[in-house]
């Protein structure tokens, strides 16, 4: 082969290589956006309309600037996919981060941790005890369960 054969041959392979990345990457952007994920709490809550950062902050085991209604966060485990959109879409932290953030903040600061629930229906009996809580799923969980109220919509 010579220099100009091969040159031809690498510029036809990253051809076909860009097109199928191009066109493998909105079917794989569509599969995320097709879940979409709610904050939620218990019907009987005051808990209005929260910015992002307020959210993260709650979820990190901070106070929230804005609303003084919101007692607790409580992780939702019940759906895996939910759990990490979550995790990349409001808290910009991978599962490990996340954790890691959480245990500094309760042996620096003698924080409380964050409660986790892994089934809808123990998050739905929780969230209707503990009015003010809040926890995250998604949209079509959240429709299902007629004792909870979407807060609003995270992604």
């Amino acid at each position: 082969m010579n220099r100009h054969t091969v040159f031809e041959f690498r510029f036809i392979f990253n051809f076909i290589l860009l097109l199928s990345l191009v066109f493998s990457t909105p079917a794989s952007s569509s599969q995320t956006e097709e879940l979409h994920g709610v904050l939620v709490t218990s019907k009987q809550s005051a808990v209005s309309k929260l910015q992002r950062k307020d959210i993260r902050r709650i979820f990190l085991g901070i106070k929230p600037l804005d609303n003084s209604h919101v007692n607790k966060p409580v992780i939702n485990l019940s759906n895996k996919k939910a759990y990490s959109l979550f995790l990349k879409n409001i808290m910009y932290l991978t599962e490990t981060g996340y954790k890691r953030k959480l245990i500094k903040r309760v042996f620096r600061q003698g924080a409380n941790e964050i409660q986790s629930i892994d089934s809808i229906n123990d998050l739905t009996k929780y969230l209707s005890t503990h009015p003010n809580d809040i926890s995250f799923m998604s949209k079509e969980d959240a429709l299902k369960n007629p004792d909870l109220k979407i807060i609003q919509a995270l992604w």
